[in-house]
C-alpha cells in the first residue's frame, strides 16, 4: 500500500516494502495495542522490521511532501 493510501487517525502495524510503500499487517484502536503487536512481530529479530504508526494528515506523495506520522519503534 502506498503511504498516501494509509488510513487516517488509525494505528497500524506495517512492514516496509519499497521506498514509499508498506504492507499493512494490522489496524488498532489504540497506540498500546499497535505497539504490543509490533513488539510481538519484532521479537527475536536481530533488527526490528515492523513499525507501529498513525497517519495524522493526508500524504501528498506525488508532490514529494512528507507525512505527518507518529512513528514509534524500539
Amino acid at each position: 500500500m502506498k503511504l498516501s493510501e494509509l488510513p487516517l487517525d488509525t494505528w497500524v502495524v506495517v512492514e516496509p516494502m519499497a521506498r514509499d510503500e508498506v504492507k499493512v499487517l494490522s489496524t488498532h484502536a489504540t497506540q498500546l495495542q499497535a505497539e504490543t503487536e509490533r513488539d510481538k512481530r519484532n521479537h527475536g529479530l536481530r533488527a526490528p522490521r515492523y513499525s507501529a504508526i498513525k497517519t495524522l494528515t493526508p500524504i501528498a506523495s506525488a508532490q514529494g511532501c512528507t507525512a505527518q506520522v507518529l512513528h514509534k519503534q524500539i
